[in-house]
Formats: C-alpha cells, structure tokens, sequence
C-alpha cells in the first residue's frame, strides 16, 4: 500500500537520529524532487549496540517498488546505510514488515550479509560490489571516478590553486549510471560513504594482526601504517582487564586514521564500520548449512573427521534436494524419487509435489540439488557424481554422446569428455564428428548445431541414477572412500601420458605427433601471437614427482576456498637453453635463477603471449619455450619489493596467490611458490629471417570455442590466456645490458 501524503506530494519525510551522525532532512516534496521520501519509523533497542532513536511506526513507501509493491533491495539498503550500514533483523522487519518478502531480498548475497554478532543477535549488513576506480583517464569502467577525500566530506586538494585532478561530482554521467546499474541512486554522499567503507577494504586502514596477537605490542613498532586497537573490542565483545586501546581518539589511532583523510565528524562513526567489516570478515570463515553446495564424499562413505567444521555439506547419500524457506534450505522428501526422475533426461519435471528442472522451482520457491564432486573432478574417489551428456535425435529418443542408437552414428566425443570441458569452462563451445557430419555443442544454450546443415538438438546433462542400495553396497565394499591404488600413487597421472617412460625419480620428455590433438593444441597456443616461426618440436614433459606435488597443492587451494575450483592456467615461459635440464628435474625457482627483472615482484614470471615470453630466449636462431600449467589462484597487482603475495585482510593468515600487471586483463603473471607450476610442455622453434617485420594483420583468438575428441582427456582449459584485441608486437631491439634472468622476466 502506498503512502497517501506521497501520492500528494506533501510527504515529509521522518528523519532518523543515529548516534555519530548528524540529523538530515531530505526535500519535502518527493514528487518535486522525483525523488521517494527518505525511510523512517525505526525503532531503537536497548539491545542495539549504538543507540538510536526514530519516529513512527510504519514504513513508507519508499521501501517498495510503486509499479506492484514488491520491496527492492535498493530500499533496505538505503535504511541500512541511513542506520550505520547495518541493523538486527528484527528490527529491520518491524520497520518494513513481511518476513517472506523480506527475506527472499536479503536472499542476495551480493547486497547484503546476514550474520550472527557476539552477542547472538542476527544482523544485516549492506554491502555492495561497487568500488572507487583508481585509474586517473580512465572511461566507462563498472567504478566510481569520484575523489576518495571528496567522499570523506573534505578534500585539501581542492583548495589548492589547481584544485583536485579526481571527480567530486557524484552526479556525473558515469556515477550516475554506475550507481544506477547497482540500485546505488537513492543514496546521498553518507549513506553511500558508509557502503563504500565497509566493503572496500582499501578505504581504512587494517586491524593490526600483530598487535592483537600479543599483549598489546606491535613488532613494527612505530612504523606500522595499521589499526592498533582491539578487535575483540570491535567485535563487541567482553573486554575487561584488556591492555589494548579502546579509544579511536588515542593519539596513535588518530594518527593513523587522519593520515587516511578521514573527518573528525567520519571517524566518531568508525566504531560502526569496523563493527560491520569484523562481522562479515568472521562470518566467511564459518561454514553454515545454507553455504554448503557440494556434499562431503567422507559422509556419504562414513563419516567426517572435520564436523561441523566441514566446509562441505554431510548427508548420508551423494546426492540431496533441497528447497529454499526464507534463507533457509530445507530438505525435499522421497529425495531418491526426485532423483530417479532427474537422471532420466526426457523429463522436464518430477511427479507431485511438482519440481520444474529447467527453472529449479517448486511452484514459486527455489530449489537447489547438493551433490558429490563430478567424477572427473576426483577419478580416485567413490561416490562421486558421474554425469552423463544426451541428445535427442528427430524422433524424440535420447542418446548418451560416444554410443550409437539406431541409425545415429556414435560421436567422436563421450560424456567424460564434455564433462571435462565443462568444468574447464561452462560458456565454451565444443567442436566434435559423428561420421561424416561436424557438430557445435554450445554449453551456454545446451544445443547441438549441425555444421554443414544448421539442424539444431537439444542437449541435456544428467546425473548416473544411484540409489540407497547401491551406496550401501559400495560402503560395505570398501575400506575407503579412496581407490584402493590411490594410496600408491598419489595423484592418478593424466590419462594421456605415455605408461612406458614414468620414471619413479627424474623425468622423461615425450615427442607429440604432429597429427596428434594434443600437438595441435599446443602449436596454436604458441601461433597465436608468434606467427612467424617455425616448430621444430613439441615435447611433453613426465615428471611424476612433480605432477604429485602440483596436484597437492591445487587440492590444498581448494580447500582454503571452502572447496571452489582453482583458478589455473596454462601460460608461456622463455628461457635460455641451459636451463631447461634444471627445470624439468626440479621445477621453476627463482632463487635459483637469480633475483633480476623484480617489478612485480620476486618471484618466477609466466606470460599469457608466447611473443613476450620470446624476447628471454636467447639470442640464437635456435629456441626453447616452456608451456607450463599454473595455479594462479587468487592474485593482486604486485610490487618490486614482494617477496610472496600480500595479504588480502591485513593479517598474517590470508594471502593472494599470485600477483600480476593488470588485474583486469592480466598478461604477467608472478608465482612465487614453486609447488604452483608443473613445467607441462618444451616448444624448440626457429627464428625464421623473415619473422621480426611488423604482420600487418592481427591474430584471431576463439575465446570460446575448444575441439575435442575421445582422446583428448589431457584437455584443459586456457582460452582465457588470450586477449581478444592483443595485437602481434614488433620484435624490440636487443639490449644485451639490459637483460633479465629468464625465470625472473618472461
């Protein structure tokens, strides 16, 4: 229902008090303005941690879209912001009523953190994706171009005689529509001061790690650019007979946030925002149920020596359906019925009560299926998830790619295949024959296009049926939920390496036929941007004890994700001929190799273009380049003085885990621990005489597309090494005294 005032355009708005910020009042006439009437009736608590006070009891208008009433999210986060960025749930909900409405928008988690405090009390966070671009020129990208200061409420660069090279118009074109892509508009410069501190962390200087971790000490002493205050404190927690400071107004704090840019009036509200930042920092680490989306293959086996600390999900089959109650997920019952009727691909829906599987609804709620990891994903586990891919042919019938049915020939590609690549990349393209015909199967669509004739089918992926029976019998039979040669050999050798030269120590190289898909691959990879060289070789580098470590420590990114899947990469490596043997027996170190060509950090550099990596080859006729696969994790923009990744908090314990040129279209890569790269090829080319004129065309990349075949199980995804506009760079001219070591500069 609508506010009759606003429909009149006499509404005035009610002004909420909080403490720490000063009493505003937005125009009277919303309709003059065009803007809704501020948000009002909260209602303080004496259990709130900040006191406040308001009027009314009811909510405006402004909390609920005027075409059909629904709330928006917007809404909330406007009140949110206006009340130090976050209030308890209950009294968000007397202030905007409707629990079920409520709930299904604090349901997105890009908008809002929903946390339990020290004091037990569930509370909303607002939060936001946007940030301040930091580039000076820079046009049309998702930031802000506004002036951190002028944000604050007081830039001293705009009182010089050339005034402040950054924006303080939050208005202009590009906010504008930044902030109208997010939901953002309706908040003034606090309220959206508020937002933007509480979520980007470069705006306020990190809780010192150090200090806390002793009795109120800094080893830095002096010199440390962090917060030294307590954070148990900040968190709201018992504090008693604590030696740390409590006080923002210390001398020593001030210091540091003043240094910030921060205003006297901005910093009595900081207590809020660190408040908020600690609440949402400690609610990522701990598991909830609702965040659990993979189901621990322990549980289903036996059980899980990690509990509820267990960032995967328990239940006692590998799979579980669930539909959404609030925030909340419930479990569906006759789970293994919903399950029979999925794996079957010619359903669209199961039996009453009714599940849609294209939309995953039941009736209007959400519904969501836990399962194991893909099969592909852990080969050495039972009970993992098999998928298997069907098309259906003009008749309606279904076929599993790799089989034949009828007068259909069997593909070239099996569902194995396709679920590697789909792992790899779930908007990619794959390229695959059925006899004499070519196929696209494009995931994004789930279709099959015929090539040559346009005829399109349907594509669907389906789970392998498996019931109560089947678990119990496989629990029975095993001692483990691990492939009892697993023990043996840690990590299963990729499929595609030659059995006969695995040598237990050492490594073996392996020569690629040129007719091979693995060759082909690779051959463009490197033509891409080095189009003008000859290939005299391609070999595969099998080194078993090396393949076993960079496959532990994948599995150990992973788990410090809470189980999402590591970023890696396949990427360029230039070196000098004399290296190679070191590398190949002992993997990349830079501390080996020197400590030269540091500008991002001190560390081994890999390329996304094998025409960068060239320029560190050597200066014959005759090169090496490495293809080495890299785990490159989470990264950040590194600096000549890194000697690892920096932290990502602040603290000791979190860190990035790699740095780069450019986070947003990264062509260097640093790596700074070795158990990171698995050198994977050795290309041996030549430097044709023709090779460094200046190609007056561009190399094309497929940015989406990979063929495979049913032997191409070594495939791994590295179209995004690729830009789409990179042109071929000129060859520069050599500068002997200016060269770099190859491990440290390619």
């Amino acid at each position: 229902m609508h506010c009759a005032l606003c429909t009149f355009g006499i509404c005035f708005p009610y002004t909420v008090k909080v403490a720490f910020i000063k009493e505003e009042r937005l125009p009277s006439s919303p309709r003059a303005t065009g803007k809704a009437c501020a948000p009002f009736g909260f209602v303080s608590s004496k259990s709130s941690r900040y006191s406040t006070e308001g009027k009314g009891s009811r909510s405006c208008c402004f909390l609920r879209d005027r075409s059909d009433g629904i709330m928006t999210a917007a809404a909330v986060t406007k009140l949110l912001c206006a009340n130090n960025g976050a209030m308890r749930y209950d009294e968000l909900l007397v202030n905007i009523g409707g629990d079920a409405e409520l709930e299904r928008t604090l349901a997105n988690r890009q908008k809002f953190a929903v946390v339990t405090a020290a004091d037990d009390t569930r509370r909303i966070i607002a939060k936001t994706l946007v940030k301040l671009c930091k580039a000076q020129g820079c046009q049309g990208c998702s930031g802000l171009h506004l002036c951190k200061f002028y944000l604050f409420g007081d830039c001293r660069f705009s009182r010089r005689k050339n005034g402040c090279r950054f924006c303080h118009d939050l208005h202009s074109e590009n906010n504008s529509k930044v902030l109208r892509d997010n939901g953002l508009q309706d908040l003034n410069q606090k309220e959206l001061c508020q937002l933007l501190l509480q979520n980007e962390p470069t705006l306020l200087p990190p809780v010192c790690f150090s200090y806390n971790r002793g009795n109120g000490t800094c080893s830095e002493d002096g010199s440390c650019t962090r917060l030294h205050m307590c954070e148990q404190f900040l968190q709201g927690k018992p504090h008693s007979n604590c030696s740390k400071s409590h006080d923002f107004l210390s001398g020593e704090v001030l210091r540091v946030l003043e240094g910030r840019g921060l205003t006297p009036e901005l910093i009595s509200t900081i207590p809020n925002v660190y408040f908020n930042i600690l609440n949402m920092k400690n609610s990522k680490g701990k598991p909830t149920e609702k965040n659990k989306t993979e189901i621990c293959i322990f549980s289903v086996w036996k059980d899980c020596r990690r509990g509820q600390n267990c960032f995967q999900a328990h239940f006692s089959m590998p799979y579980q359906w669930q539909v959404q109650d609030g925030l909340e997920w419930s479990d569906l019952p006759d789970n293994e019925n919903i399950e029979k009727e999925f794996c079957n691909p010619a359903n669209t829906c199961s039996g009453p009560p009714s599940i849609n599987f294209y939309t995953m609804t039941q009736g209007k709620r959400k519904v969501r299926r836990l399962s194991t990891a893909s099969s592909v994903e852990k080969p050495n586990f039972i009970l993992t998830t098999r998928w298997i891919w069907h098309w259906e042919d003009e008749h309606g019938n279904w076929t599993d790619y790799g089989s034949t049915s009828g007068s259909n020939d069997a593909s070239t590609i099996k569902s194995e295949d396709l679920e590697k690549s789909y792992m790899e990349d779930s908007n990619a393209t794959i390229q695959f024959k059925a006899g004499r015909e070519d196929y696209n199967l494009i995931f994004p669509e789930m279709i099959q296009v015929n090539q040559h004739y346009g005829t399109i089918r349907t594509v669907r992926r389906r789970p392998e049926f498996v019931s109560k029976q089947d678990v119990v019998k496989i629990r029975t039979s095993k001692k483990s939920p691990i492939i009892a040669d697993f023990t043996t050999n840690f990590k299963a050798i990729p499929p595609h390496w030659d059995k006969t030269l695995i040598p237990e120590t050492g490594y073996k190289v392996v020569k690629l036929l040129e007719s091979s898909e693995e060759y082909t691959k690779i051959k463009n990879l490197f033509t891409n941007t080095m189009p003008g060289y000859t290939i005299v070789k391609i070999e595969r580098i099998q080194n078993k004890s090396l393949w076993e470590v960079f496959q532990w420590q994948k599995e150990q990114m992973k788990k410090n994700k809470g189980g999402k899947p590591v970023n890696e990469r396949q990427l360029f490596h230039g070196t000098d001929s004399d290296y190679v043997e070191a590398i190949c027996k002992q993997n990349f170190d830079w501390r080996i190799c020197g400590t030269h060509g540091t500008l991002y950090g001190k560390g081994s550099y890999f390329a996304r273009d094998a025409n960068y990596s060239h320029d560190y080859t050597g200066s014959s006729s005759h090169r090496t380049m490495f293809v080495a696969r890299i785990l490159v994790g989470d990264y950040v923009v590194g600096n000549s003085s890194y000697v690892r990744p920096p932290s990502k908090d602040g603290g000791d314990c979190n860190f990035y885990d790699s740095c780069v040129n450019n986070t947003r279209n990264p062509s260097i890569f640093v790596v700074f621990e070795k158990h990171q790269v698995y050198p994977e090829y050795l290309i041996e080319y030549l430097e044709n005489s023709w090779a460094n004129s200046y190609f007056p065309f561009q190399p094309t990349y497929t940015t989406t597309q990979t063929s495979v075949s049913s032997s191409n199980s070594w495939q791994q995804n590295s179209t995004s090494m690729y830009s789409t506009t990179s042109p071929v760079r000129p060859k520069p001219t050599p500068q002997p005294q200016q060269k770099q070591d190859s491990c440290l500069l390619s």
